[in-house]
């Protein structure tokens, strides 16, 4: 996952608003951090889209949401 697949799945699956709350105000125990911190100091966004994924208790469609054809999302 690119930073960019990152930030597009993120608007697709929470929303433009609550999805940059999430990265930024949300603290993930297993990332020891916020999503935002986590990305600041070099996780790969793949593992932060993940900890997101698992922490906000998201289906496994939401999960692979990066790697669905745009137009069928």
């Amino acid at each position: 996952m690119t930073l960019s697949e990152f930030w597009d799945a993120l608007e697709h699956v929470y929303g433009s608003v609550l999805g940059r709350s999430l990265v930024s105000d949300l603290y993930i125990p297993s990332l020891q951090s916020t999503p935002a911190e986590a990305l600041k100091a070099g996780k790969k966004p793949d593992e932060v889209w993940d900890a997101l994924i698992m922490e906000t208790d998201q289906s496994e469609a939401a999960r692979w949401i990066h790697r669905a054809p745009k137009k069928r999302r």
